[in-house]
């Protein structure tokens, strides 16, 4: 017996394969009334405004995909986009000079690209250049793909990310389905389109990957003073 999951996936293969229909909105990852409760009009801002712990996520790509660098200022704890750099069809060395830009703003803390295939020397260059404490290269897999993305999902959820009010950022991130496999195996994927292969949403999902693992500065406060004089007083 296929459970619903499963029924789902068929029938999506078989209307946007064989129907030329589009996705069903009860199949994709994250529906459009989840993604509206967290956009924002007015949410962007220069990088040199940005005041609080900033956070970023780069998804890699180069002829056939966008890579995407999106950046986040951590307020309390709500993330604001602040800032979303789409690049088309970029020479590498370029991408790396606009990358070190980024992370060279003062608010910076930490940093997670996107490192498969074409990306590892970017990430590398990068984390030699800001330190592997501050750059953490993502190399993807179904498992960091499976984890990332309900991150991102629980964070629409609770309202705890805002992003940019746009056609082009909402209709990439409604792109991403679940699919189960023949074999049981969950996977995240896209189809590509003009509008890119889902670059967007795993470049955000990077930028809330760096948000969340043990980033920020390291502030340390003396304990009270342990007087031993006390301990002899009248001995």
């Amino acid at each position: 017996m296929k459970n619903e999951e499963d029924n789902c996936f068929d029938e999506y293969t078989w209307l946007q394969e064989y129907c030329c229909i589009a996705v069903d909105e009860a199949c994709a990852f994250l529906p459009y009334d989840l993604i509206s409760t967290c956009e924002l009009d007015d949410i962007l801002r220069p990088l040199s405004e940005i005041k609080n712990d900033m956070f970023v996520g780069m998804d890699v790509g180069r002829k056939k995909d966008l890579t995407v660098i999106w950046v986040l200022e951590k307020l309390e704890n709500i993330l604001y986009t602040r800032s979303v750099i789409e690049l088309v069809k970029m020479p590498f060395h370029k991408q790396e000079d606009i990358l070190s830009e980024v992370l060279s703003c003062k608010p910076f803390r930490r940093c997670c690209p996107d490192s498969t295939g074409i990306g590892m020397q970017l990430s590398e260059n990068a984390q030699i250049k800001f330190g592997k404490y501050r750059v953490e290269p993502i190399m993807f897999t179904n498992r960091i793909k499976e984890e990332m993305a309900y991150c991102l999902r629980t964070h629409f959820e609770n309202r705890t990310v805002f992003i940019p009010k746009t056609h082009e950022i909402r209709e990439d991130l409604h792109s991403i389905r679940r699919i189960t496999t023949t074999a049981n195996n969950i996977r995240f994927d896209a189809d590509r389109s003009d509008n890119g292969h889902a670059d967007r949403f795993w470049a955000l999902a990077l930028a809330l990957h760096a948000a969340g693992n043990g980033t920020g500065e390291i502030h340390i406060s003396s304990r009270q003073k342990f007087e031993t004089l006390k301990l002899v007083k009248d001995f």
